[in-house]
């Protein structure tokens, strides 16, 4: 990985819960065993980006450059796909109680849609998630993520995770997530189309 990458995204003022931080850790655990976690905890030192994840507090706040250089370095570290990153968001929301709970508190998948800037500002202190249309009867829906832009590798998390969301808000196995613009390739945000059936 390149000196300037690591430097760049640690000094990345945004912070995110340390919740998402853990999940990175139980889904790399998962992947390549309790020796894979160790492996890249010694590579992020390696690195100039060292962590504990034992010390994570769930409730905390983290770096979410910390956060993205979990990711690129799992992916170069142990050989992953693009395909592995996205499993890697998908699987994120079933290990996040925060997700459960409000999914439990509102019924209505498209209240929920609605609530989604309030999802977001529970997990990031930067950005927004905003909800631009819900259209069941079409069975479709967008979501616009505004003000974050770190790692082009972290829209394929965010599509993953989007997934996820997607099949606990609608209860469908079906759906489906396209990244339709992208701050990488000089867009003002990132737009996730959700189709389901």
């Amino acid at each position: 990985m390149e000196k300037d990458t690591v430097k760049n995204l640690l000094a990345f003022p945004g912070k995110v819960r340390g919740e998402v931080l853990i999940t990175h850790a139980r889904y790399i655990r998962k992947k390549e065993g309790a020796g894979g976690l160790k492996k890249l905890e010694e590579r992020m030192g390696e690195i100039g980006a060292p962590i504990n994840f034992k010390k994570i507090k769930g409730e905390g706040w983290e770096s979410e450059g910390l956060s993205v250089l979990i990711i690129i370095t799992s992916k170069e570290l142990f050989y992953w796909e693009e395909s592995d990153i996205f499993k890697m968001g998908e699987t994120a929301p079933r290990f996040s109680l925060g997700l459960k709970l409000v999914v439990q508190s509102i019924i209505l998948p498209e209240r929920l849609f609605k609530a989604s800037p309030v999802y977001w500002k529970n997990i990031f202190n930067f950005g927004s998630l905003e909800p631009v249309e819900f259209n069941e009867d079409l069975q479709w829906a967008i979501l616009r993520i505004k003000g974050y832009k770190t790692h082009p590798l972290i829209c394929t998390y965010h599509a993953g995770y989007i997934k996820a969301m997607a099949e606990f808000v609608l209860q469908k196995n079906k759906i489906t997530v396209e990244e339709t613009t992208c701050v990488h390739k000089d867009a003002e945000y990132n737009e996730y189309l959700i189709k389901w059936n």
